[in-house]
Parts: C-alpha cells; structure tokens; sequence
C-alpha cells in the first residue's frame, strides 16, 4: 500500500467517518420528520376531496328530488308519458335540458322502468335508447368512506355531443301514475374543478384501470411507459418513485356498463423536501472540508515528490496534436505514474488510428454531398430537355408533318437547357468560384427558366428593376422553385404562377419580388418553417437540396426568403433581392 494510500485512510478514519455517521443519523431524522408531516398533508386533502365528493353527490340528490316534484307536477309531462299524446313529445324530450340548466346540472337523463331513455338534457337526441343498467349500478355504487352516509353515487364515463366526459352522477327513483321511472343527474368532474379541491396542498388525480382520468399529460410526462393503472400498489410506487408522498382511496367508476373501482390519488411533491436535504448536505460538506484540511495539510509536502513525473507526462500530453498525434510515454517506473504513462501511450496510438479514420470519412462525406448536390442541378437542368424531346416524340407520332415547325419552336429551349448545363458543369469543374455578378432581368430568366411548361404563367411588371446577380445562379433560384412548385401539384394538375415586381422597402430600398405560387396542398406552419434545411424534405425519394440551395443562392446576393402557406391553400415562396440601383 503506497504512503498516500495510509495518509488517505488515517484522514478518513479521523475525521470523515464520525462526522458521515453524525450527519447520516441527522438526515435521517429530517427526512422521517418531512415525509410524517408530508404523508399527513396528503391524507387530510384525500379527506377533505372525498367529503367535498360526498357533499356534492348529496346537493346532486336534493337537487334532482326537487326536479322529480316538479316533474310529477308537469301534466303535460304526465299527458306524454302516461297519455300516449304525441303533441306533448317535444315538451318530454326539452323537460330534461331545461330542469337541467334551471338546476345547474350539467347532466340529466330521465328513464322508465325498462331503462329507455325519454329525455336527455345533456345529449338531447338520446331519446328512445336503452340503459337499463346505470341507475342500478348508481344504486349500489358507494363510496370507500362513510358507506353508511345514504348517498349512492358514482364516477361515470358519460357522453356529450362534443365529447366523453367524467362526471359525478347520482340515480334517484320515483313513481308517476303508479309507473316507476328513474332521474339520473350530476356535474362533469374537470381538471380545474378537481383543482380546486386541492387548496394549495396535494394535487388530486383520478386514475382508472384504463390509465388516468384528468391529467394523462403529467402521467405520461412524469411516468413514462407505466401500465399498471389497475394496481394501486404499484402505481403509489412509481410515484414514490418518481419524488411524491402519495395517499389513495377507492372510489366507484360506472364504465362500459360495469360498476369498477378507480383511485383518488393525493401526491405531495418532495421538491421542498429534498431542499432542506440539499442544504444539510452542503453544510455537512463544509465541515468535512473543514476536517479535511488538516490531513490534507500533512500530505502535502509529499505531493512534491509526486509533481514531477505528473508534470512531465503533462507536458507530454499537451504535446499531442490531432493530425501528427504521435507521443511517445515509455516508462520504467512501476507505481502509480508509470501505469498512468502506459495507458497514455496506448491511448495515443488509438487516437492515431482513430483520426486516420475519422480523415477518412470526412473525405467520404464531403463527395457524397457534392455528388447529391451535383445530381440535383443536374435534374433540374435535364427536366426541360425530358420535356422538349417528350413534345417531339408525341409530334412525331400523331403530326409528323409538324415536327420540323415544333422542333424549330422548341429549340431554343433546348439550347438554353443545354448551355445552362455546359455553365454548371463548368462552375463544378472548377470547385465553385466567384461568379459572375452582373445587371440581369428577373423576369426574362423566369421566362426562359418556363420555356415549355404549360403549366407555367409568368407575370413580371414592366416597371420590375434589374438586379445585381451571378445569371446561373439566378436561373437556379427559379429552377429550384419550379420544381418544388411541381412537385407540391396534385395529381389532377394545377397551375404555378411566378411573378416579378417591384416593391419599396422604407429601411432597405428598391426591391425585386419574385414569388412563385402554386396551387398544391400546401404546409403546416411546422413544415414551413423547416423546408430551407439542408437534407429535410416531405417527399418521398427527394434529396431535400433544392429549396436549402434556394436559401444560399439568394442569401449571396442579400435576397430575403418568405414563405406563406397553409393546408389546403397552396403554397407562394416570395425572394426579396435588393435592386440595380440600391447597389449605386
């Protein structure tokens, strides 16, 4: 055992473990007394949330008896019911909303002795539907405290028009003309109603054995990848696990037609908790380090001895350099410092294999780029001359006559198709350099950029200024935009409109505006706001280059990119580049 070995332990022996046992048998205490207290607070709000639960479903039954007085009372409810008059089925089928919104009820549901439904307040068209079943549950449903409290309630999965709801419902029966029917009524239990029980203390969730009610969002935040909702047990361990004192009791659930249990559960979060055990912690590390200073005091003057060989592997070290990283640590020392040496010498040679490689596919990837790039442009450039030689084969097929005139017409477009090729093989065989930057028309090289396309309208305003640029890549502005446009078209077709005008910015001057519109399904805002990425794209099989070497031609000549689009609306790219004349 080496001299700093026995230092170290003599340090540890007197001073680190007393101190360790004393701030251990300290924590210890703080944190039984913080849980007892936090534990104790979770089960006074689980109590008051079920008495609350209970005082409602009792103001829900007063409420529906007052309603069933008044609907005994109702003859030409009575004359519906119990007459067979058809003319009074609309007052039965409105009786339900009406008592409803006078009672303050949120739902309300008349039945007879058969369980058909004869009038609905909070799903009104549920007339004539059968649900013998839940006034019986709600009947035998009670709560897991004070069961002797008379109320028989229960959480119910309801329905409304707009949505499935969780609502505290309570079943009362009565009698009419000898005829027994049934009142079912409660109010929807919400996320802000379940927080307002908590008044500042536990948070309240109801969980069920399909997962939680309320607050699936915290669950799936907090407990990722849980299942086991049926099980009590397990889930007040995963929230202990997760930093909460936890309390829970059973309540009843009516879902699918079956009376279950779900769980009120009561969690306190230990984040007050576990700042007071941070703040013990601290103070108990600096009275250790306090302790420790004298030891360490008594190996320092040892420590010399053992700087030089550390300095000079340190010097070694920093002697490494990632492309010539050769080093050499050979060693003859046997402690601590020379088995430090070996295993940077055997790491340096790692790092020298490593960087090779690394070069390697730097070098890789780095062709694989420029060979997508050069493949992109060259689709763009190939597309016209497709179409050109598409329009002669159909001449030539069904007007042979015509072919000589068609030709004639179209040539120009695959001359320029052709040149613009030439131009862009020869940029990329010189490893871009500096193009050419010269007064250009932006709406002639549109023009020529929709030669052939009939699905092409390009409108640029007499009054358009020039614009300072490299012709090519202007052209492969459009060209890129065109084919994107295309690409967004349904498979009926559409049209694509490009226009160019004038524009004057208060702060930057005179514009040119070239917008490209088409009539495709357009993009989420999400979508949008990623489409000038480099390698990102929506299409299957597409390189996602195109619109990302939009945003780097354009930025080259200082053009500002806007992109407006919505689903269903199509899709207007619109380039702001700085005019001629703002360049004087």
């Amino acid at each position: 055992m080496s001299t700093r070995w026995r230092i170290f332990l003599a340090a540890v022996a007197l001073s680190v473990v007393p101190l360790a046992g004393l701030s251990w048998a300290l924590r210890g205490r703080l944190t039984t007394q913080y849980e007892r207290e936090f534990t104790a607070r979770a089960g006074a709000q689980l109590a008051a949330a079920i008495a609350s639960l209970q005082s409602d479903g009792q103001r829900i039954r007063d409420t529906l008896d007052g309603i069933t007085t008044a609907f005994v009372n109702d003859n030409p409810l009575r004359l519906a019911i119990l007459g067979g008059r058809d003319d009074y089925l609309p007052h039965l089928r409105d009786a339900a909303g009406e008592a409803m919104l006078l009672a303050g009820l949120q739902v309300l549901q008349l039945q007879d002795a058969d369980g058909v439904i004869l009038s609905s307040g909070h799903y009104r068209n549920e007339f004539g539907r059968a649900e013998p079943e839940l006034p019986a549950l709600l009947r035998q449903a009670t709560w897991s405290r004070d069961r002797a409290s008379g109320v028989s309630l229960a959480l119910v999965h309801d329905r409304l028009p707009e949505a499935d709801v969780l609502a505290i419902e309570v079943a009362v029966p009565f009698t009419m003309a000898d005829r027994q029917f049934a009142l079912i009524g409660g109010e929807i239990v919400s996320p802000i109603r379940l927080a307002n029980l908590e008044n500042g203390q536990a948070a309240l969730d109801i969980v069920a054995a399909a997962g939680p009610q309320l607050a699936a969002g915290w669950y799936e935040e907090h407990l990722p990848g849980f299942a086991a909702w049926s099980d009590p047990v397990a889930l007040v361990g995963a929230l202990e696990d997760a930093g909460y004192l936890v309390r829970t009791d059973a309540v009843p659930l009516i879902t699918d037609g079956e009376l279950t249990d779900a769980t009120l559960v009561a969690r306190v979060d230990t984040a007050s908790l576990d700042r007071a055990l941070r703040d013990l912690d601290v103070t108990v590390a600096v009275a250790l380090a306090a302790a420790l200073s004298g030891a360490f005091l008594l190996a320092a003057w040892l420590s010399a001895r053992l700087s030089r060989p550390l300095r000079d592997l340190s010097a070694r070290a920093a002697r490494i350099d990632l492309d010539q990283p050769a080093a050499d640590f050979a060693t003859a020392r046997q402690d601590e410092v020379g088995k430090l040496a070996r295993v940077l010498d055997a790491m340096v040679a790692r790092l020298r294999d490593d960087a090779r490689r690394l070069a390697d596919l730097e070098h890789r990837a780095t062709l694989g780029e420029v060979a997508r790039q050069v493949n992109h442009d060259l689709r763009n450039g190939i597309t016209p001359v497709r179409n050109v030689l598409r329009h002669l084969g159909e001449t030539a097929e069904r007007e042979p006559d015509r072919l000589a005139a068609v030709f004639a017409g179209r040539r120009a477009t695959l001359e320029q198709s052709l040149a613009y090729l030439e131009e862009l093989a020869g940029r990329y065989a010189r490893l871009a350099p500096e193009g050419r930057r010269l007064a250009c028309d932006l709406g002639a090289v549109a023009r020529e950029a929709a030669a052939g396309a009939p699905d092409v309208v390009v409108q640029a305003g007499a009054d358009a200024p020039p614009v300072i640029a490299d012709p090519v890549a202007l052209r492969r502005i459009v060209d890129n935009l065109l084919r994107n446009a295309r690409e967004a078209l349904p498979p009926a077709g559409g049209a694509i409109t490009v226009t160019v005008t004038r524009a004057n910015d208060p702060d930057l001057g005179p514009q040119c505006l070239l917008a490209v519109r088409d009539d495709g399904a357009g993009m989420t805002a999400e979508v949008a706001a990623r489409i000038f990425e480099d390698f990102f794209t929506t299409k299957p099989g597409g390189t996602g280059l195109g619109l990302s070497i939009v945003r780097r031609l354009a930025g080259d000549v200082g053009g500002r990119l806007h992109v407006d689009s919505a689903p269903g609306a199509g899709t207007t790219i619109t380039i702001a580049f700085p005019a001629a004349e703002a360049h004087a």
